[in-house]
Parts: structure tokens; C-alpha cells; sequence
């Protein structure tokens, strides 16, 4: 038997616009069910207290190490280049131009629709979050989802749900909550280390292991 997903479709605008429901909603279990769901989460999230937000200032620190990571790259590649013999700078030269081109390591993001009526540009639950990156030759990359910069909804890396050929990694995951989703691209010579389920921690935790981070924009759920 299919689900119904009137609730879904139908009562959650009209519950925002303030207009009564119809007798099924009073009737339908699966529609009492999802009510009761969305009833459970919005009390969830008033209850969220000051101890449950992130430290103030959190991104504009993940950016400046971003920022100050990707300046160090430049400065050693400079510097590099100048130390090396002229011989070996030619060898390497000629190396480079007979390699195939790498494309760069990046991360982008996609919002598919799902099967709910749509209400608005912003993304609702049942949409999936397409994400493919570019290792860029980096040997350990994850990909990872952090919904509220506090909850790790997606963490993979060669094993379902992602999949990786060569430099590139996909994954897809399913939004399936409101809030605020971040995407990232963790690039490491090493092994990453592992999660505490926290954006900045584990950014922090990257960043002191030598790792770099490419971050996706941020993605709304309504």
C-alpha cells in the first residue's frame, strides 16, 4: 500500500498560512504520524539553548584558516621552484608537460528536487544534496555534511554512499530535516583525523593535522 503524503503536500502550507485542515488529517495515520513528527521536531529545536549553538565567530576562524592554509601552498611553491637546480627544475618541466592535466581540487554542490510540492527557491525535505569533488591527487579525501554545524549527517570517502574513480568523489545525500547544511572537502597527504561530529572541532582538528578544507556553499532547508 502507498504511503500518504498529503501532510506533506497539502497541510503543512496551509498549517503556515493559518487555514484549518480538512476531517483526513484527524483520520489518516499516516498523516497523523508525520504531523506528530514535525510537532516533535519544531519542539526540539525551541528548546535549543545558547549551549547548544556553536561558538560565536566559529566561521569567519574557519575561513582564515582556509585562507592562511592556502597561502602557505603558494609560499612553498614559490619557494620551491627557486631552490631547485636548474637541471632538475627542466627534468620536472618536461615531466609536467607530457602528464595528463589534473584538475584542481574543488567541491560542488547541487540541490535536486524531491517528490514534495515545491513552496519557494529554498530546498525542502525529501531534496537530495548532489556533491562531486576533485581530489585534486590528494590521496586521503572525505567528503561530509554537517547539518546545524553540529549534527555529521554524511562522512565517506571510497565506501558507500560515496563513490570515487580516480580524483573524483561523489556522493548523495537525502535532506531529510530542516536547517542548515554544510558541505566539505577534507584533502590530506595523511590520514584525516576522525570525527567529533562538530564542524569547527573537526575542522580545527584537519587543519592542526596539516589537512586543507574546500567548504560548499550552505544549503536551506525550509
Amino acid at each position: 500500500m502507498t504511503r500518504c503524503d498529503r501532510f506533506e503536500t497539502e497541510a503543512l502550507l496551509a498549517l503556515e498560512r493559518g487555514l484549518p485542515l480538512d476531517e483526513h488529517f484527524s483520520s489518516c495515520p499516516d498523516c497523523l504520524a508525520a504531523r506528530a513528527a514535525y510537532e516533535r521536531l519544531g519542539g526540539e529545536i525551541s528548546s535549543l539553548g545558547m549551549e547548544d549553538e556553536p561558538p560565536v565567530g566559529w566561521q569567519a576562524r574557519v575561513w582564515e584558516r582556509i585562507a592562511t592554509a592556502q597561502r602557505r601552498r603558494r609560499h612553498r611553491g614559490w619557494w620551491a621552484w627557486w631552490v631547485v637546480p636548474a637541471v632538475a627544475a627542466a627534468a620536472a618541466l618536461l615531466l609536467f608537460i607530457r602528464a595528463p592535466t589534473r584538475e584542481p581540487a574543488g567541491l560542488w554542490v547541487k540541490v535536486e528536487a524531491g517528490k514534495t510540492v515545491r513552496r519557494g527557491v529554498d530546498a525542502q525535505p525529501g531534496d537530495r544534496l548532489d556533491l562531486r569533488a576533485s581530489t585534486g591527487g590528494v590521496p586521503h579525501a572525505e567528503l561530509r555534511v554537517y547539518r546545524n554545524d553540529s549534527e555529521l549527517v554524511l562522512r565517506c570517502s571510497s565506501q558507500p554512499p560515496c563513490a570515487r574513480r580516480g580524483d573524483e568523489l561523489r556522493a548523495t545525500v537525502v535532506l531529510d530535516g530542516i536547517g542548515r547544511y554544510q558541505s566539505l572537502l577534507f584533502l590530506s597527504k595523511s590520514s584525516l583525523p576522525t570525527s567529533a561530529s562538530d564542524l569547527e572541532t573537526d575542522t580545527s582538528a584537519a587543519f592542526a593535522a596539516g589537512a586543507d578544507v574546500e567548504l560548499g556553499p550552505e544549503v536551506v532547508v525550509r
